[in-house]
């Protein structure tokens, strides 16, 4: 599951600048900065590389047409999805080679208690509290997700193909976000410029499923818009679809399961035997369903991973409201000013 890690990088120079804050924060928001712009100090014009200017930057062609794509996705995200496109995804950053090889843009830690899937919150100036905590250099995010396990917390982290800056900067492609199908690209960009479009401070569950839905949603209307006839790839998506659709309805079973269990009265000791039971049992469907349906493989590492309260909050972090904004897109007619209207109003209303 695709993880996006949200930085506001000029919340993060205030507080850098700022007095009265404790060492440890300074310190992660310095290096929040430092990463950022680490990142953004190695930014070629995506119009300058298709011209042929930068012979040092060796694309294949595939990625070149990703490239070549990008323009078009961003018109269309401007024109019919309504989003605040500006000049993101002009620039290009390369992570095939040093400063930046490696295969993440960021790396996320999320947390929960060992018997709750209440999770974890970090919360910030400006930006407000989130379910996980991004970081540019994986030795401090493992020395802080060790410093939690220590505490008697769960915890899941994985890197993250991409990252929003909310607006602030102009975020750029990466070498990371050229992979994938030209569906999968477009859904990546359409989820990003979704959350410069509307951002709802201390809201992790809002802002991911909203990214979600517009997203998905925004991939089916550009396909549709294309006119081209590709049955092919049209059946591809849609077994995507359902493939998803089966991986959520696996974890949203055993979260309920395990929600359950959690508010009993079960003695501690008989309750992390019948969690770890159901973690298990989630595994084990995962590979039963595998064995009938070679689609779900793409998700194989995720379900290698602990199946803890944190990994499982992820997918409800991007998934339990889409059906929602799903509602609210049906209900007005694919109209997405009517549609983003109606969700400004929502997301004004009080938390509760």
């Amino acid at each position: 599951m695709r993880r996006l890690a949200v930085v506001l990088m000029r919340m993060a120079m205030g507080a850098v600048l700022g007095v009265g804050m404790a060492g440890c924060q300074m310190g992660y928001y310095a290096h929040l900065v430092s990463g950022h712009q680490k990142i953004m100090r190695e930014r070629v014009p995506v119009s300058e590389i298709l011209a042929g200017e930068h012979s040092e930057i060796s694309l294949t062609e595939t990625q070149r047409k990703k490239l070549q794509l990008s323009e078009s996705l961003r018109i269309f995200a401007e024109d019919v999805l309504l989003l605040p496109v500006d000049d993101a995804y002009t620039d290009y950053v390369s992570f095939d080679s040093p400063p930046l090889q490696r295969g993440w843009a960021t790396w996320n830690v999320f947390a929960a208690p060992a018997l709750s899937l209440t999770p974890k919150t970090w919360c910030y100036p400006i930006a407000g509290c989130a379910t996980y905590r991004g970081y540019f250099d994986v030795a401090r995010a493992n020395r802080d997700a060790e410093k939690l396990r220590d505490k008697g917390f769960e915890v899941y982290a994985a890197g993250a193909i991409a990252y929003s800056t909310l607006g602030w900067f102009d975020d750029p492609l990466t070498t990371l976000m050229l992979a994938g199908d030209d569906a999968d690209f477009a859904e990546l960009l359409f989820h990003e410029l979704a959350h410069r479009r509307l951002y709802v401070k201390g809201n992790t569950e809002f802002n991911e499923s909203l990214a979600t839905s517009v997203a998905r949603a925004g991939v089916k209307q550009w396909r549709a818009q294309l006119g081209a006839d590709n049955a092919a790839q049209d059946e591809r998506l849609q077994r995507r679809d359902a493939t998803r659709r089966q991986v959520v309805a696996m974890v949203d079973e055993t979260r309920a399961a395990l929600e359950s269990l959690y508010t009993s009265d079960m003695p501690e000791e008989r309750m992390l035997a019948q969690r770890d039971v159901l973690r298990e049992a989630l595994r084990q469907q995962y590979s039963d369903a595998l064995a009938d349906n070679p689609d779900l493989a793409r998700y194989q590492r995720w379900f290698d991973g602990p199946l803890n309260n944190a990994q499982l909050n992820t997918v409800a972090d991007y998934e339990n409201l889409v059906p929602r904004f799903d509602a609210i897109l049906s209900q007005c007619v694919a109209d997405w000013a009517c549609f983003w209207t109606e969700v400004e109003r929502i997301a004004d209303l009080p938390a509760e």
